[in-house]
């Protein structure tokens, strides 16, 4: 056995040699690239290898950039998103923006109107008036009354007609320090003296309560009283000033087992939407009738005793 073992080979078998060392492999390739080099830059004998190359080798590259585009455009598509929000916000904001200033406008423009037309109301008037504003409606939705700006500067009492624009809203009916109560012309059963401008035919408009038109009463069927016709303030018992505008005739129902017609009329005035309104003094009183005079004369007499 010891025999054996120094007969052994020193050397490792040729299956395991490699050949030249790794600094000669170097040195071989690193010559032979810079005649290669040489020879390309100086006769360009490798363009050809070079383009087939290239042409091999750019589905490749185009695969490789294929995330980084993706990643590219999918940013972008957020990016863009973003921005198309922000653009949409601001084009909502300038919309709102807009609409807000153009409500505005038109709301001026309505209101400029309405003091155009009270203006003109108050040069045609025979009687003082003093403007004043709707501050709020009555908390009962069967009433039909408002309330109206009331100062030291405003004189006006109960009683008073109060108009717009067009005509008769209503009357004062109660006042308070910073207040006035406005019974409009539509209150139930609230009766104006009034009178038909075309014949001169005297009447009584009656409110009938909210969403009923008014209506004259005690008018006999062969009256003469047409759709259309004018309705205007008689002046009698001295409750408003003569000849305002209370409403038109809508329509006139003849029946005939009654003795008066049935008159309904739209109201001049804008009872549902006036905010400017004119308040007109009270005519000056008139005489007391005889019976009522008689009376006095009788309680001044008891007063003497």
């Amino acid at each position: 056995m010891i025999g054996n073992v120094t007969s052994l080979p020193k050397e490792p078998p040729r299956f395991f040699n490699r050949g030249p060392s790794p600094l000669a492999r170097l040195t071989f390739f690193g010559i032979v690239s810079f005649a290669l080099m040489f020879v390309d830059a100086k006769f360009k004998t490798l363009e050809t290898v070079r383009m087939a190359l290239a042409t091999v080798v750019y589905p490749m590259q185009q695969l490789a950039l294929v995330p980084s585009q993706l990643m590219a455009s999918v940013d972008q598509m957020f990016q863009t998103r973003a921005a198309l929000r922000e653009e949409n916000a601001a084009l909502r904001n300038d919309l709102l923006a807009n609409t807000q200033a153009q409500q505005a406008s038109k709301a001026a423009e309505l209101e400029a109107a309405q003091w155009r037309a009270l203006v003109g109301a108050q040069q045609t008037l025979a009687v003082k008036s003093q403007p004043s504003r709707v501050l709020y409606l009555g908390r009962d939705p069967y009433s039909q009354k408002f309330f109206i700006e009331r100062d030291a500067a405003r004189t006006f009492d109960a009683g008073a007609a109060v108009i717009d624009g067009a005509g008769l809203l209503g009357q004062v009916t109660r006042t308070h320090p910073l207040l006035a109560e406005v019974t409009l012309i539509t209150e139930k059963d609230f009766a104006i003296p009034a009178r038909i401008e075309r014949t001169g035919l005297r009447a009584l408009v009656y409110g009938r309560g909210p969403a009923l038109p008014p209506e004259l009463r005690s008018i006999a069927n062969s009256a003469d009283v047409l759709q259309g016709d004018v309705v205007l303030t008689s002046g009698i018992d001295g409750l408003y000033p003569a000849n305002l505008r209370i409403c038109k005739v809508a329509r006139v129902v003849r029946e005939r087992d009654s003795d008066f017609a049935r008159i309904d009329c739209v109201p001049y005035a804008g009872v549902a939407s006036s905010e400017n309104v004119l308040v007109l003094d009270r005519p000056a009183p008139l005489p007391l009738r005889p019976a009522e005079d008689g009376a006095a004369k009788g309680a001044a007499k008891r007063k003497a005793r």
